[in-house]
């Protein structure tokens, strides 16, 4: 098994081999994916093009948005709490009276990603054959298709199975 997908992991070690596995790609292809697009939509393309760019830009930025909460508080919070366990000590202060509020934002956020991906695959089917033929528009398209995939991964082992441990965590030092 990948070791990022094992659920027995402490909850610190699986915050920090997302953020290195997943976060990282994702600060990386994000402003690449952008740059991309807007140079395809650039000039004469046609407006499906733009269409991708508008909504991929949108995308990105909600991406971005919901990376720096999980980077920032909720796995902050979920690294004290395996602290907490680790050391024998009870739940320790956290901005939050539980994590199932960020939590529940966080698969909320889930769900609307994946929306946006599922519109952004649309504009994708609306460009043209001749328009597909356009330099760096293949590679643009293989690209979001890994960025796709990776964040599905991302969000089904997050919603499945770090969530859950965590909650169950938060209940068992309480």
């Amino acid at each position: 098994m990948d070791p990022v997908h094992d659920p027995g992991r402490p909850l610190d070690a699986m915050c920090h081999d997302i953020v290195t596995r997943y976060h990282a790609s994702l600060h990386h292809s994000l402003p690449r994916i952008r740059e991309v697009l807007t140079e395809l939509a650039d000039g004469d393309a046609p407006p499906a093009v733009d269409l991708m760019r508008v909504a991929f830009t949108a995308l990105a930025d909600m991406i971005e948005a919901h990376l720096a909460k999980e980077e920032n508080l909720l796995f902050p919070a979920l690294t004290a709490l395996s602290d907490a366990e680790r050391w024998g000590r009870g739940r320790p202060p956290l901005p939050f009276a539980t994590i199932l509020h960020p939590i529940r934002m966080m698969e909320s956020e889930h769900m609307r990603i994946e929306s946006a991906l599922d519109q952004l695959r649309e504009f994708a089917r609306d460009v043209s054959g001749a328009d597909a033929s356009a330099p760096g528009w293949r590679e643009c398209i293989d690209d979001l298709l890994r960025l796709d995939d990776d964040l599905r991964d991302h969000h089904r082992f997050e919603n499945e199975v770090l969530f859950p441990a965590a909650l169950d965590l938060e209940r068992r030092i309480l």
